[in-house]
């Protein structure tokens, strides 16, 4: 059951210079999101932009939705200017879920910049669920130490942690995907049952490049991509999805497209046909 209305912001916190959380009251909400899962925000001006904008679930408990934001065009400055008390209109929980498993096995999650949202969420959840902490590995990187934004949160949670950025300036100096093609390289002879599941959320090249490395493995990954109308209408996010014998193509290319907002944002990595 989806919520649409105008929900109230109850905090807002500038983690970075370009990055900010929003937690906003919507108990509709907050009570049914699951990992991986997305809301639309949209500003009450009447002046504003048309469409609203995607944004991946950081936490939900208590009746509260956590956003975390980076200001990357009109609507998200726009957002980054709001205060609490100030309203906005949401629609949500938007979109499939992380397939967590029932039987706990090493996972991976590995975080781009602000695709560490969703993954943080996946954490919490997971570790809640019982998981060992011993089992969950947290990568995540960024661009400069001055945009981390969850450090402190992911080292409480008692996880593995690895940590990198391009420039050097807080842990490994590199991609995130180096260090995750070393750990993942320690798996490729170990049985099918005790192989890591890896989740991954971030830029499009991260994304590409982690599906590669995972290859063989359950990996699964959540699409950021621009959704104008968060409902599967008006296919402006649609991305291409590997043929195989139990799927229905459009024509003789070999691959159909599928709406990130409606059969995503989560995906298995191995169906995206990456080019």
């Amino acid at each position: 059951m989806k919520f649409s209305g105008l929900t109230t912001i109850e905090e807002k916190t500038q983690l970075t210079d370009r990055i900010f959380a929003l937690q906003l009251s919507c108990p509709e909400i907050a009570s049914i999101a699951k990992p991986g899962q997305f809301v639309q925000l949209k500003l009450t001006d009447h002046d504003a932009h048309l469409w609203p904008r995607p944004f991946s679930i950081h936490q939900a408990k208590d009746g509260i939705i956590k956003l975390t934001i980076k200001i990357c065009g009109a609507i998200t400055n726009k957002l980054s200017r709001l205060n609490k008390g100030d309203n906005v209109h949401i629609t949500g929980p938007l979109g499939s879920r992380f397939n967590i498993p029932t039987q706990w096995k090493p996972v991976y999650l590995v975080a781009g910049g602000v695709g560490l949202p969703p993954l943080h969420f996946l954490c919490e959840t997971m570790l809640n669920n019982g998981c060992p902490a011993k089992y969950i590995h947290f990568l995540s990187g960024a661009r400069c130490s001055d945009e981390l934004f969850a450090d402190r949160e992911i080292k409480s949670l008692g996880v593995n942690y690895i940590l990198t950025t391009d420039d050097g300036s807080a842990g490994i100096k590199g991609f995130i995907t180096k260090p995750l093609d070393e750990k993942i390289a320690e798996f490729k002879n170990a049985d099918t049952n005790q192989k890591p599941i890896i989740y991954g959320c971030g830029p499009i090249p991260m994304l590409k490049k982690v599906a590669a490395i995972c290859s063989g493995f359950e990996c699964y990954v959540s699409l950021e991509q621009l959704m104008p109308c968060g409902w599967g209408v008006c296919n402006g996010c649609a991305v291409k999805i590997v043929n195989s014998n139990n799927t229905v193509v459009e024509d003789e290319r070999g691959f159909r497209l599928a709406r990130v907002c409606k059969e995503g944002p989560v995906f298995k990595s191995s169906e995206i046909l990456w080019e």
